[in-house]
């Protein structure tokens, strides 16, 4: 029977040898069909990447034209206010002369027979009038002095908000890293929203920000190894490099992975020393400057 069928065994060979060429080409054209489209993938993002170094690149001048300016205008103030003060003096001064000659030329006028307690009523009023000037610019000095400090205080918080995000953050990056899928994208490094302003950096922030660096930099080093793997396993797939089982790669993943989570513990249990100082270290400071406020203000 197997000899007798052997013309219909060949055109049933002939109809699957058919469908798999028609399927085979379906699959070329499908796979030249992604091709085209992963090329214009690219240059939109290498356009948008074009886009946003330039957008840097004018976000950087404009920061460096915005410093230039804020120190041209904290020195245009402290002129402003070393000429006020000039003003102030000068004009105190002019206005004691004009009482000093008025009362001068009314007891000229009055006589020496004039009772000496009415000598000098200009002086008195001009004395009286300068003493409610100078209490209303104290108590206005004072009123600013207040809301300097409580804006103080205001930009702490948020710094402090802003790291406790920061370390929320990483953690949440840390969670999706672990799951261990390449695909889903963890977003940019901590590095990335870190404060910059060097009056809201102090040293525990300093240091904080050069871990972020470092963590960044591994982060970058381990991406690049799973893309050598990566690149390693396809080949193996495609018998370019050879025949490793899945135990070996999988013993390599196992091998990044501990590697990778034991250098952020390593990273997570120094910054949260350093975090531990920093709060101990803006209590103290800020124990301080209340005592300052308090008691050393006068």
């Amino acid at each position: 029977q197997l000899l007798g069928n052997q013309d219909q065994i060949k055109v049933e060979l002939e109809k699957l040898k058919k469908t798999y060429d028609l399927q085979q080409q379906k699959l070329e054209e499908r796979v030249i069909t992604m091709g085209k489209e992963l090329q214009e993938a690219k240059g939109a993002i290498g356009d948008t990447q074009h886009k946003l170094a330039e957008q840097s690149a004018v976000l950087l001048t404009s920061q460096s034209q915005l410093q230039e300016v804020e120190a041209e205008n904290s020195r245009l103030q402290l002129r402003l206010k070393e000429l006020n003060e000039e003003y102030r003096s000068r004009l105190a001064q002019y206005i004691k002369d004009v009482a000093d000659y008025m009362d001068s030329k009314s007891s000229n006028v009055m006589g020496p027979s004039k009772a000496p307690a009415d000598h000098a009523p200009m002086k008195h009023f001009v004395d009286s009038m300068l003493k409610d000037i100078r209490a209303s610019y104290k108590s206005r000095e004072e009123q600013l002095a207040g809301a300097a400090r409580g804006y103080k205080k205001r930009m702490k918080n948020l710094v402090k908000k802003h790291e406790n995000l920061l370390i929320a953050y990483g953690l949440q990056r840390e969670q999706i890293r672990s799951l261990g899928s390449s695909a889903v994208d963890c977003g940019p490094a901590e590095l990335h929203f870190s404060i910059t302003d060097p009056e809201l950096l102090t040293n525990t922030t300093r240091e904080l920000n050069r871990l972020r660096e470092d963590k960044a930099k591994l982060e970058m080093q381990l991406h690049e190894l799973q893309k050598v793997v990566a690149g390693l396993s396809v080949g193996v797939k495609l018998g370019v490099v050879g025949r490793l089982d899945e135990e070996g790669w999988a013993q390599v993943r196992k091998q990044l992975r501990e590697f990778a989570h034991t250098t952020q513990e390593d990273l997570e249990q120094e910054r949260s020393q350093l975090l531990t100082r920093a709060i101990v270290a803006e209590e103290q400071v800020s124990e301080l400057q209340e005592y300052i406020d308090k008691h050393l203000a006068r």
